[in-house]
């Protein structure tokens, strides 16, 4: 692992400039650096982790709307492209939303992965509607927990 200056991304069609504010690192950033995963999420090294951001637009690229610079915004980057861990990261417009007014811009950046997981188990993946009930056990961690014995 090392420090390096790179050239500031610039706004792209359908990217967003955001000047990092913050990210999280995951262990799964950890395990793709170290090279496991590599058929799922292929990246090339040096790679700049930090799939959650939290941070200001910047900037916008062609056919962009719904956001504006001076926005600060959270997202879910893609994983296979370089994340947050620097100044500036380009981001699909698609992945990002609005930072909520009642949470500081340095915490937001924990949001992305424990609410995506929070929505997508329950609504995309076990297809639960209206009126049914869930029981949500192990929620104690940032996406659940786990008892290891």
């Amino acid at each position: 692992m090392g420090y390096e200056d790179v050239d500031r991304p610039q706004a792209a069609p359908g990217r967003v400039l955001i000047q990092v504010a913050a990210t999280a690192f995951n262990p799964l950033d950890a395990t793709m650096r170290a090279g496991y995963f590599q058929k799922e999420f292929p990246i090339r090294l040096p790679h700049t982790p930090g799939y959650d951001v939290a941070g200001t637009v910047t900037g916008l690229g062609e056919g962009v709307a719904g956001l504006a610079v001076g926005d600060t915004v959270i997202g879910f980057l893609l994983m296979t492209e370089d994340g947050a861990a620097a100044e500036f990261v380009l981001a699909p417009a698609g992945v990002l939303t609005a930072t909520p007014a009642s949470i500081p811009l340095t915490d937001a950046a924990a949001l992305p992965p424990s609410s995506l997981t929070a929505w997508q188990a329950p609504f995309e993946h076990a297809g639960v509607r209206a009126g049914q009930r869930v029981l949500i056990n192990g929620a104690g961690g940032g996406a659940g927990g786990t008892k290891r014995g």
